[in-house]
């Protein structure tokens, strides 16, 4: 993805997040888990992007402590303790990045095997969710699903629908949607490649106003 600040990007990964941070010219890596998240450059554009990371169930009360001496958390209903969709067994804080990019903690139950950490810092072990918009969100699952083969996962609604599994999922939304839990926040318009690594093949997914895949065999 983009930003048009690189340094103001780096410095809340790095300080805000505390998560390993790697500058380079024209771009940021940041690390999380097993997973990368690169910014690269680039102009002004529409509407904000959503990412969100996976953290162990076991580390959620502590993480939302954590976060709340950090970051400010968006409440829906009531509550900064979101509980996901029918099918999800979730909970998660939700909260504004740079350039209002809407990022998230995740705890799945899917993951309960995976151990809380030792540190007093939570550690997010993989982005485990990336928003994409586009203009025709049953189009784009179709042309995903039949050329990765991947699983649609529930719910499956007209300007709502995520790809994948447990493990990570695109969260296929449409333009004129607003960023749940938001309330005015629009999905970006902007670049966006999604790379999925898995045993057998690399996968790019590459998002602007229409939907592209291209697939390398490993």
């Amino acid at each position: 993805m983009t930003a048009r600040s690189l340094p103001a990007a780096a410095t809340f990964y790095r300080d805000v997040l505390q998560l390993p941070v790697d500058e380079q010219p024209g771009r940021v890596t940041v690390t999380v888990g097993q997973s990368r998240l690169i910014i690269a450059s680039g102009p002004e554009f529409d509407g904000v992007h959503h990412v969100a990371f996976g953290i162990s169930p076991h580390e959620f009360d502590r993480a939302r402590t954590w976060l709340k001496g950090r970051v400010e958390l968006i409440p829906a209903r009531g509550s900064d303790v979101i509980i996901g969709p029918a099918g999800w067994d979730s909970r998660s804080l939700y909260f504004l990045g740079p350039e209002d990019i809407l990022l998230e903690f995740i705890a799945r139950q899917a993951d309960a095997g995976v151990p809380a950490t030792d540190d007093v810092v939570p550690r997010p072990f993989s982005i485990s969710e990336v928003g994409i918009t586009v203009p025709d969100t049953s189009a784009a699952v179709d042309a995903i699903t039949r050329a990765q083969r991947l699983p649609t996962f529930p719910p499956q609604e007209p300007d709502f629908a995520p790809v994948g599994d447990h493990a990570g999922l695109l969260i296929i939304v449409d333009q004129d949607r607003v960023w749940f839990p938001t309330q005015l926040l629009r999905p970006a318009q902007g670049s966006l490649t999604v790379r999925i690594e898995t045993s057998r093949q690399s996968t790019d997914v590459a998002l602007t106003e229409k939907v592209t895949i291209s697939a390398a065999p490993r």
